[in-house]
């Protein structure tokens, strides 16, 4: 568990409670909301480090046609 999960905890409880203003149906669909863009939001963070990364090694890696 990282900090990226506990944002998407933390979004699903502010949008339940903001879906609490339409009843008890509304919590429930702001908290699927707030998880759905929670998560949705975290795995988009991860790619795009994930493709720097990779971008970062490939361009520090040795060139095999030099030489």
């Amino acid at each position: 568990m990282d900090w990226r999960d506990l944002v998407t905890i933390a979004l699903a409880g502010v949008c339940g409670m903001v879906g609490g203003l339409f009843g008890p149906v509304g919590i429930v669909l702001g908290i699927v909301v707030g998880a759905a863009a929670g998560a949705r939001w975290a795995t988009r963070t991860d790619r795009i480090t994930a493709l720097e990364r990779r971008v970062a090694e490939l361009e520090s890696a040795p060139d095999d046609d030099e030489g």
